[in-house]
C-alpha cells in the first residue's frame, strides 16, 4: 500500500511537470504582465489613475479662469466695444399731431427710409456698500474650498492605498503561513506513515494525517483566494486599465510601543491638520460671508458709466457704411445712486434672518466636526495601544504553542502521545500564528486610524516605519 502511494505521488509530479513545460510560454507571458509595485509606486499611481482623485483635481482647474471672470466682470469696470453696426429702416407714420398735440391724420403721411452707422465704447462700473471686496472674498473661499476638496481626496486615497497594500500584504502573509502549515502536515504524514510502517501506530492514524493534509490544503486554496481578492481591490483604487497582475514589494511594518504618544497633543495637532477641520473652518467663513453679502442690500446703489461713440445718421441710403469720421464723436457720462433696501423690505430681513441662521448652524457644525475629531484621536490611541498589547500577547501564545508542539511530535514519535493530542497541540499553534499575523496588522490598521483622524504621521522619528519595524511576514 505504502509503495502504490509513493508511485501515486511520482505519477501526479511528473504529470505536474509535464502541465508546466507545456505552458512554459503563457507563464513567461503572465509575468511579463505582472506589475511590481511598493507602497510609495502604488500611492504615486493611485494619484495620477485613480477617478475620484482627478475629479477632484480637474476641479481646481476652475480657480484660475473664475477668479479672472470675478475681478473683470464685478470687481473692475467693465469694457465694451462695438465696431461696427449699421442698418437700413423704413419708416410709415399715419398719425400726427397737431400744435396743441392732439392726434390727428397725417396730412402726408409716405414711407421715409433713412439709415446709420455706430461705433460705441462703453465702461460701466456698479457696486453697492462693500460689494466689491465681497466679491473677492467669495471667490477666495470657493477657490480654498476646491483646493481643501483636493487635499481631502489627495489624503483619503493615501490612506485607502495604504489600507489595501497593508490587507493584500496581510493575505499574502497569511498565505504564506497556510504553505508552512501544508508543509508541516505532510511531514507529520510521513511520521505517521514511518511509524505505521514500524507498527507502531494503526492505519487510522496514517487516514488522519493524510485528512488534516487534505483539510490544510483547502484552507490554503481559500486563503489564496482571499489573497488574490485583496489584490483585485488595490488595483481597482489605483484606477489602473488592463489584465496586468500586481506583485507587491515587501514593506517593513510600522510596529512600534505607543506608549510615547501623548494623546492630547495628538488632540491638538489635529486640530490644525486635519483636512476635514480644516474645510469645516472654510465653511464657517462662507457662511459668515453670507451675513456680510445680506447687509450690502442697506447700502446705496452706485452705478456709473462713461460712453464715446460715433454715430451717422442721414436719409435714404447715404448713411449706409458711412466709415468716415464727418460727425464729431459724442460723449456721456453718468452717475446714478438709488436705495433699492425698500423695493422688497421684508424679503430682504427674511434673508438676513436665515443667513444668520445658516451662519450659527455652521459654526455649530465645526464645534461639533472638532468634537467629533478629537473623540477620533483619543479612540485611535486607546486602540492602538490595545493592539499593541494584543500583539504582545499573541507572540507569547505562540512561542508557548511552538514549544508545545515541538514536544507534542517528539512525544509521538516515542509512541507517547496520541495523534489526536498532536494534531490539537498542531491546531493550536497553527491557530496562534495565524493570530500573530493578524494582530500585527490589526496594530497597522489601528495606527493607520489614528493617522487618518490626526491627519498626519504620529510615527516616530527616523524612517518613518518605526525603531520596531517588523518584515510584513512577521519575522523581526
Amino acid at each position: 500500500m505504502r509503495e502504490a502511494r509513493w508511485g501515486l505521488r511520482l505519477l501526479v509530479g511528473t504529470a505536474g511537470t509535464a502541465v508546466l513545460l507545456a505552458l512554459a510560454v503563457p507563464v513567461h507571458a503572465f509575468q511579463a504582465d505582472t506589475l511590481r509595485l511598493s507602497l510609495d509606486e502604488a500611492m504615486r499611481m493611485a494619484e495620477g489613475g485613480n477617478p475620484g482623485f482627478r475629479q477632484a483635481r480637474n476641479a481646481v482647474t476652475l480657480n484660475g479662469v473664475e477668479s479672472r471672470t470675478t475681478w473683470l466682470g464685478e470687481i473692475v469696470p467693465e469694457v465694451s466695444l462695438s465696431l461696427f453696426s449699421t442698418g437700413y429702416t423704413g419708416n410709415l407714420q399715419r398719425r400726427a399731431t397737431d400744435n396743441f398735440g392732439n392726434p390727428i391724420e397725417n396730412p402726408s403721411a409716405d414711407w421715409v427710409y433713412f439709415s446709420n452707422t455706430n461705433q460705441s465704447l462703453n465702461v460701466t462700473w456698479a457696486f453697492q456698500g462693500p460689494s466689491l471686496f465681497d466679491a473677492h472674498r467669495r471667490q477666495t473661499l470657493v477657490n480654498r474650498g476646491r483646493s481643501l476638496s483636493r487635499e481631502v481626496a489627495l489624503s483619503e486615497l493615501q490612506m485607502e492605498v495604504r489600507r489595501l497594500y497593508m490587507d493584500a500584504l496581510e493575505q499574502r502573509a497569511l498565505t504564506g503561513a497556510e504553505e508552512e502549515l501544508v508543509a508541516a502536515r505532510e511531514v507529520d504524514l510521513e511520521v505517521a506513515e514511518r511509524l505505521f510502517s514500524l507498527a507502531m501506530r494503526t492505519r487510522v492514524d496514517v487516514l488522519n494525517a493524510e485528512l488534516a493534509v487534505e483539510q490544510q490544503a483547502l484552507a490554503l486554496q481559500r486563503q489564496r483566494a482571499a489573497h488574490r481578492r485583496a489584490l483585485l481591490a488595490l488595483r481597482t483604487s489605483l484606477g489602473t486599465d488592463g489584465p496586468t497582475e500586481l506583485a507587491l514589494a515587501d514593506e517593513p511594518l510600522p510596529i512600534f510601543d505607543p506608549a510615547a504618544l501623548d494623546p492630547d497633543a495628538l488632540v491638538r495637532r489635529a486640530l490644525d491638520a486635519n483636512p476635514s477641520l480644516r474645510r469645516s473652518r472654510v465653511d464657517v467663513r462662507s457662511a459668515e460671508l453670507a451675513v456680510s453679502e445680506q447687509r450690502n442690500v442697506w447700502w446705496p446703489e452706485v452705478s456709473m458709466g462713461f460712453n464715446l461713440y460715433r454715430r451717422a445718421q442721414r436719409p435714404n441710403q447715404d448713411a449706409l457704411f458711412d466709415f468716415s469720421f464727418d460727425e464729431g464723436l459724442e460723449r456721456r457720462f453718468f452717475v446714478q445712486l438709488s436705495l433699492p433696501a425698500f423695493n422688497n423690505f421684508f424679503e430682504n430681513r427674511r434673508s438676513a434672518a436665515q443667513a444668520a441662521v445658516e451662519r450659527d448652524n455652521e459654526r455649530e457644525a465645526d464645534r461639533e466636526a472638532r468634537l467629533d475629531v478629537e473623540e477620533a484621536v483619543r479612540g485611535a490611541h486607546l486602540e492602538l495601544n490595545n493592539e499593541w498589547r494584543s500583539l504582545r500577547l499573541a507572540e507569547r501564545s505562540h512561542e508557548i504553542a511552538e514549544e508545545a508542539l515541538r514536544l507534542a511530535r517528539e512525544e509521538y514519535r516515542l509512541g507517547t502521545r496520541s495523534f489526536e493530542d498532536l494534531q490539537a497541540s498542531f491546531e493550536q499553534e497553527a491557530e496562534t500564528r495565524r493570530q500573530v499575523i493578524t494582530a500585527r496588522y490589526a496594530f497597522v490598521d489601528a495606527l493607520l486610524d489614528l493617522e487618518e483622524a490626526v491627519g498626519e504621521s504620529v510615527r516616530p522619528p527616523g524612517d518613518g516605519t518605526g525603531s520596531g519595524a517588523v518584515g510584513p511576514g512577521g519575522g523581526r
